[in-house]
């Protein structure tokens, strides 16, 4: 799925299902407080957290960040039954589906940009910086 048609993808989950969903989210991190109207945000933004825009009638997006130096496996585990509950699956932000599984979601991190950066910073920018040239 290219990145564009991600983008046109509305998740659209009726906001009757909002108490239950925040229910579950309170169980997995802490609820950050309330900054936006349509917004709320669980965890940490340089760590793990979850954010859940919505409106008056629909739950818009779910957004998942988990942090690839320090990997907790059961939130990834509760994220998954929570997606699994609303009969979703995750995006990754290049476009990559990925089922609600424990695996399939680890793997993903595992792989992800993030982590090869934690595993060995210099040669991630050293290769950043190699690519952008051959770009030029």
């Amino acid at each position: 799925m290219s990145r564009g048609q991600l983008e046109e993808v509305v998740l659209a989950l009726p906001i009757a299902k909002a108490d239950a969903l925040f229910a579950k989210l309170d169980m997995l991190l802490p609820e950050k407080p309330r900054s936006y109207t349509g917004l709320r945000v669980w965890g940490d933004e340089p760590a793990d957290d979850i954010q859940v825009s919505f409106d008056d009638e629909f739950i818009e997006e779910i957004q998942v960040r988990f942090d690839a130096a320090d990997l907790s496996l059961p939130l990834v585990g509760g994220v998954c039954d929570v997606a699994r509950q609303l009969d979703c699956v995750f995006a990754t932000p290049e476009g990559a589906i990925i089922q609600p599984s424990r695996e399939a979601v680890v793997r993903t991190v595992l792989q992800s940009d993030a982590a090869h950066f934690v595993r060995e910073p210099q040669g991630f920018i050293e290769k950043a910086v190699r690519l952008d040239q051959e770009d030029r």
